[in-house]
């Protein structure tokens, strides 16, 4: 930090001196771009999106991370995975996770997932929350359950076998249904909704079921710091970067850019 001490009487020279050194203060703190080009941006739906996310063409690449690029459709936020793209409904930076949906949940005539949903994650910094809970598929049943609660899939089924969503694998196994007359068996990982009772849950078909979403933690450096010294983060040369408004620094906004001007008046 610089500290310029200045005294004066009341003279010309020392105010016009004053006005310089004000005026490269004011130029000082405005001069980085970066930091006006992250300016946190929304698809018009859902949240705030911000590093490590960015949305091209309204962010530049360098305020997020390339796989955690947003693109918007019908002014939702979209991420995109290998097998699914998933509607981001809410983001939670302090504790670096979301909750997403799976678009085809939306779109599909028949949305039941074919694949697991893990799959889609692979390599890539997107993990599924513990808190998720398994809704498990099950298709081309030779015999259908008929002693526990489970989500029919209407739309997987033929007229000799059946396809249907549980959440509790063991519970049905427990009631003499083997798993072993399915042919293969999907798990979607979902939050549940804590303004949903259970039984208002089991009324519900499995398509509303799969629009609750999952929680998906991801794996990033942390913008807290940066953000709690006035900066916004970014990715810069394949490394951290926290912008700032008068530059760019490694982990938060220093004072070495900063003139600090102390005036003793006589």
């Amino acid at each position: 930090m610089i500290f310029l001490q200045v005294s004066f009487h009341y003279g010309k020279p020392q105010l016009n001196i004053i006005t310089i050194i004000l005026f490269l203060i004011t130029t000082a703190q405005s001069g980085n771009p970066k930091f006006e080009a992250c300016t946190p941006q929304t698809c018009g739906k859902g949240p705030s999106i911000k590093y490590p996310f960015w949305i091209p063409y309204q962010q530049d690449s360098f305020c997020g991370y390339p796989q955690f690029e947003i693109t918007c459709k019908n002014n939702n936020p979209i991420l995109k995975t290998s097998n699914y793209d998933l509607i981001v409904k809410t983001i939670s930076y302090s504790n670096s996770s979301f909750i997403a949906s799976n678009l085809a949940v939306y779109e599909d005539k028949c949305p039941a997932p074919i694949y697991n949903y893990s799959l889609a994650l692979d390599q890539t910094p997107f993990t599924y929350s513990s808190e998720n809970s398994n809704l498990s598929f099950f298709y081309n049943c030779t015999t259908e359950p008929i002693h526990y609660l489970t989500y029919e899939v209407e739309c997987a089924e033929n007229a000799t076998h059946y396809s249907f969503a549980v959440f509790n694998t063991e519970a049905l196994e427990h009631n003499n249904y083997s798993l072993n007359e399915c042919q293969f068996m999907v798990n979607a990982p979902l939050v549940m909704n804590t303004s949903v009772n259970f039984t208002s849950l089991l009324r519900m078909n499995y398509i509303d079921v799969l629009k609750m979403g999952s929680v998906l933690n991801w794996t990033a450096p942390d913008c807290q710091h940066c953000e709690k010294s006035g900066g916004r983060c970014g990715f810069d040369n394949y490394k951290f970067i926290c912008f700032c408004k008068d530059k760019s620094y490694l982990k938060v906004c220093g004072d070495d850019g900063n003139i600090t001007l102390l005036l003793e008046i006589f």
